[in-house]
Order: structure tokens, then sequence, then C-alpha cells
């Protein structure tokens, strides 16, 4: 997967980079989330296949890309798709299991880090690589 793999090079693994390095960045945490989603999109091209269609898969596969999933969405939208189905009695919605606050501004990213970064080795996996600063 070549183009996966050049994205990962010149965006995802430049923008995890920088979120290591600023780990107490919502900014550096929403950027690596939506460059990690988007690699979906490369790998869906190259295969011929429905973006919806392969992030569906991808998201079963991995708890981590479905968490990056969630969050870039729920970043960029104030809510993703999931968050907005009715949810199960007893449940925590997952924003507020990475501390967002009833705005949706308050955010910790104390154990983001870790899902993010394995995230980055999903993604790096499908594509047949690995990330230069990752064992």
């Amino acid at each position: 997967m070549k183009k996966l793999a050049r994205y990962l090079e010149v965006i995802v693994d430049p923008t995890f980079d920088e979120f290591h390095v600023n780990r107490g960045s919502f900014r550096h945490a929403y950027l690596a989330c939506v460059a990690i989603f988007h690699s979906v999109d490369r790998a869906a091209e190259e295969m011929n296949e429905q973006p919806k269609h392969l992030r569906q898969i991808w998201c079963m596969e991995s708890l981590q890309f479905r968490l990056v999933d969630i969050l870039a969405h729920h970043l960029k939208h104030v809510q993703s798709s999931d968050e907005k189905r009715p949810a199960k009695d007893g449940c925590i919605p997952i924003a507020r299991a990475f501390g967002f606050d009833e705005s949706g501004e308050a955010f910790d990213l104390r154990n983001l880090y870790y899902e993010i970064r394995d995230a980055v080795r999903f993604v790096h996996r499908k594509a047949g690589t690995c990330h230069p600063n990752l064992p």
C-alpha cells in the first residue's frame, strides 16, 4: 500500500511525533486523531474499496482506531455518529470517558496518548510499515 505508507510517512508520523512532544496539547491530540482517521481514505483508494465500508472494518479490528474515529468526529462535529446513537443503560458516553465535560470543551489527555499511539501502530500494520520511533 504505497499511498497509505506515504501518507503515514508524510502526515501521520510527523503529526503524532508533534503530539508525542506536546502530550498536554488539545490541538495536537485533535490533529493526530484527524490525521490517523483519514488513513482509511488512502487505504480504501488503493484497495478499490468504499471508505465507509473499510472504516467499519477497521473500527471492528481496532478499538484504538475506533476511538480515534469517534474523537476526530466529536471534535469536528461536536458529537460523533457513535455518540448520536442512544446509549444503553449504564454506559458512559465515550467522550465523557476521555474527560469531556458537558460543554465539550474540557478534555483530559493523560490516557488518550496511548490510544492514539496504538492507533498509529494499527494503521502502520495495515500499510505493512512501522513508525520509525515506535517499537
